[in-house]
């Protein structure tokens, strides 16, 4: 036991000094993205959107604090020769490998409620805060080039002197039937223009405005006007509705037993496995990563950081590989949710064959 509470407490502290390091690089990104987006808002809106941020997030960092706290203990176990003496001293292998077992379960406790519950409602209001900053923006528009998307509408302009746009363009976008891709429906320039605010309704009003628009035969009508036009920006476009993936498995399972579109259906699948599957990624990338570490038999401390990184690099290229064939519905909602766990876990089962037998 008293071997066991050492690799654990190994394991747990390099795992929280690499959850909290990719952690803190992932909130700088993302506060530097804020500020660059947002230069009016600043700090106001940096305080909203990193502790939002982490919820959204956090199951990916423990992926990689997982992968690469395993290999680096069990790494150095390797390099200090301390594994080889644990087995010449008749500790069986299944002692020396068990405290990473442990961790793995511990992280699949703790990324089964992230998955389910806490990252997708993060990720909806970290959508929301975006959305107030981009209406608020739109109210005090700042000078420069800016670009701004508001649900199916997108407003750009090349600067902002007083008071009126300089090269404003309006953009209107359509969900295809068939794909549900965004389809660019209408498009309308302008040398100049003005944002109307009267009664919560935001207004685009265009100078002289010209551009083309979608018939509804699909053909692309063009017009002119010699005065200016408003366009007005639906009050549906401000809301940010809950997407599928952020909504909760209760709501997720009603829809898919009422709905009888099969593609509709399969999404839903989709989305509900792939929040178990990833609840297990965790456990199955220590049984990869640990016993790669303990076959690491040179170097230091970080000698097995470079090994760390295939599995997980792989885990990620398998993970957006068949969650896009899933989405296309070229692969079974089940196989696209769980093809990337069945992998680390026939690689787990190789690697921890082969500690078993040296």
């Amino acid at each position: 036991m008293i071997l066991q509470r050492y690799i654990l407490r190994e394991l747990i502290g390099s795992f929280l000094f690499a959850f909290f390091a990719v952690l803190a690089v992932c909130l700088i990104g993302t506060m530097f993205q804020v500020v660059r987006a947002f230069p009016g808002l600043g700090l106001d809106l940096v305080a909203k959107a990193l502790p939002l941020t982490v919820g959204s997030i956090a199951t990916w960092v423990i992926l990689v604090g997982a992968c690469t706290s395993s290999t680096l203990v069990y790494a150095r176990l390797a390099a200090e020769n301390e594994i080889t003496a644990m087995r010449a001293c008749g500790i069986h292998a299944w002692r020396i490998v068990a405290p990473a077992v442990l961790l793995g379960l511990l992280l699949v406790g703790a990324a089964y409620p992230l998955n389910e519950a806490v990252v997708p409602t993060m990720r909806h209001k970290k959508r929301l805060s975006f959305r107030e900053a981009i209406v608020y923006q739109l109210q005090h528009p700042p000078a420069g080039s800016q670009d701004f998307k508001i649900g199916l509408m997108r407003i750009t302009y090349m600067d902002y002197r007083d008071g009126r746009m300089v090269g404003p363009t309006v953009s209107k976008y359509g969900v295809a039937k068939k794909t549900q891709e965004h389809k660019l429906m209408m498009e309308a320039f302008a040398p100049s223009g003005a944002i109307v605010v009267q009664d919560n309704q935001l207004s685009i009003v265009m100078t002289r405005p010209y551009g083309w628009e979608m018939n509804e035969k699909g053909q692309q009508e063009l017009f002119s006007a010699g005065n200016d036009v408003k366009f007005d920006i639906p009050p549906e476009e401000m809301n940010v509705p809950r997407q599928l993936p952020d909504k909760p498995a209760d709501e997720l399972w009603e829809l898919y037993f009422k709905s009888k579109d099969q593609a509709l259906r399969n999404q839903i699948l989709l989305i509900l496995h792939t929040r178990y599957a990833s609840s297990l990624a965790p456990l199955l990338l220590v049984l990869v990563a640990m016993p790669i570490g303990i076959l690491v038999q040179r170097g230091s401390r970080l000698a097995g950081l470079g090994a760390a990184l295939p599995p997980l690099l792989l885990y990620f290229v398998l993970y957006f590989v068949f969650q896009g064939l899933g989405d296309k519905s070229r692969v079974h909602p089940l196989v696209a949710a769980y093809a990337p766990d069945l992998f680390l876990g026939a690689l787990s089962s190789v690697l921890l064959w082969r500690i078993a037998q040296r």
